[in-house]
């Protein structure tokens, strides 16, 4: 058998220099890769909250917050600002049908006082009483992972494009 080498400082060690290195860069490496999820997850680009989770999209008719990264069957909400207008007693949502693809509706509050289907999507009424505006919020359930675009439209407005990003 082999004697072991002797170090300058006495110690009779087997080392494997070249492995310890490498072992080492690898774990530098490891340490990076991690503090990068860790802030993404803080930012919110994991989905569940964090400023970068959700966003907000501007129509003249309202404004709308949505989950710009969300989970797979996770619930989630979308809500609709509704802007002041008056004279205005009925408020009209309309989600395109790629959105009834992607998403499932749990809940709407307050609940809608008609809803029809069309080919233009799921069209949703709610009565306005005061002028004021109002806030309208949706409770969603992802059904599919991936990039999902799909419209609302507010009003009879131009449609509001939107993009969520779902993970698994």
């Amino acid at each position: 058998m082999e004697e072991p080498r002797l170090r300058p400082d006495g110690l009779q060690l087997e080392e494997h220099r070249r492995f310890q290195k490498r072992f080492w860069k690898i774990e530098r490496i490891a340490w990076v890769a991690f503090a990068i999820v860790t802030v993404a997850a803080l930012l919110g680009l994991t989905g569940a909250g964090g400023p970068l989770a959700t966003a907000s999209a501007e129509s003249s008719n309202a404004v709308i917050s949505y989950p710009r990264v969300a989970r797979w069957e996770t619930a989630d909400e979308l809500q609709i600002a509704f802007r002041p207008r008056d004279g205005v007693t009925e408020r009209m949502v309309t989600l395109s049908p790629a959105f009834a693809k992607a998403f499932q509706l749990e809940d709407v509050q307050p609940e809608p006082s008609e809803t029809t289907i069309s080919d233009r999507g799921q069209i949703l009424i709610f009565g306005n009483a005061d002028s004021n505006g109002g806030l309208v919020t949706m409770h969603i359930r992802a059904q599919s992972v991936g990039r999902n675009g799909f419209s609302v439209t507010v009003d009879g407005d131009a449609s509001t494009a939107l993009t969520t990003y779902v993970l698994p």
